[in-house]
């Protein structure tokens, strides 16, 4: 097997990937990183496969995968367009990490339109219930454990984070009115999440996908002014989904929520990447400032 490690962390990835490949029964050739961020994500040429590792010290985060391959064959067997899991058991829990496979897909260029998502996110809501139950989702979990685990944040940072997390928190409980039906939501739904296809647009990165306001799949886009859309660009994806969440009034909190939940995984990465160290800490810096500079996509 050939996988390119640098660090502690990768070098565990690369043992958890032979040692999942072996009980999977997987051919034991080469692979390529994709990408390591809040995954490490490896391609098999050979198989046609991507395997997705996760480390598994996250509460909840086995019952979540295992509801990302349900819903992902669920969707399969609707025609949705959505990235497909290999028909195996999984994930599998190897050497820390929690292991989950998928068929590769091929990208094409240039990258999708914010419009595109808009559509393929009306069909997601359009569908009919889900038959089975979903985790029910959880607005702040993710970024609360983050800013507790994170070493790379100082002391007043961490407690303008807290501060921040229970001042919106507070806002969407007590304030917040939702105009959407609720249900199956992603969760996670922006075009770095869609792939174009020689057979069409694609969508994945379901590991937080859940039942929830479905307002929620929709501000990553709107947000994205952060990230350089332009106003137009957000103006397609609301007319291609059919709504424009701008116009509501629980929009600037959910926006403002988005904003703490992209720092994430730059909390979790910071100690060990300086291009998320330097992120983080111009993330920081806007939100408390509270100005509207561009950040940068990692």
């Amino acid at each position: 097997m050939t996988v390119a490690a640098e660090g502690p962390l990768l070098s565990r990835a690369a043992v958890a990937l032979a040692e999942s490949r072996r009980r999977t029964g997987l051919d034991s050739g080469g692979a390529t990183l994709m990408r390591d961020f809040a995954n490490a994500v490896y391609h098999l040429a050979g198989e046609k496969v991507v395997v997705r590792l996760t480390e598994a010290t996250t509460p909840g985060r086995y019952e979540r995968l295992v509801t990302s391959i349900k819903v992902t064959r669920w969707l399969a067997g609707l025609g949705f367009p959505a990235v497909r899991p290999l028909e195996i058991k999984q994930p599998i829990v190897a050497e820390g990490f929690l292991a989950t496979f998928w068929h590769h897909e091929e990208h094409l260029a240039p990258p999708p339109g914010p419009e595109r998502l808009g559509s393929l996110l009306r069909r997601l809501h359009d569908l009919p219930p889900v038959p089975f139950d979903l985790p029910t989702h959880d607005p702040f979990g993710g970024v609360r454990r983050a800013i507790d685990a994170s070493v790379a944040l100082a002391r007043d940072d961490r407690e303008w984070l807290i501060d921040r997390c229970e001042a919106l928190a507070e806002a969407y409980y007590e304030r917040v009115e939702f105009v959407l039906p609720y249900g199956l939501v992603h969760a996670d739904a922006h075009r770095g999440n869609m792939i174009r296809t020689p057979g069409g647009f694609l969508l994945c990165d379901w590991d937080g996908v859940c039942a929830g306001p479905r307002e929620i799949d929709l501000i990553p886009t709107l947000q994205g002014g952060r990230f350089g859309l332009t106003e137009r660009q957000r103006a397609g994806f609301s007319a291609a989904y059919g709504y424009d969440a701008t116009t509501w009034e629980g929009y600037p909190v959910l926006r403002d929520m988005r904003e703490l939940q992209t720092l994430t995984a730059v909390l979790r990465n910071a100690h060990r990447d300086h291009t998320a160290r330097a992120e983080l800490r111009h993330r920081l810096d806007s939100l408390r400032a509270g100005d509207d500079r561009l950040w940068h996509p990692l």
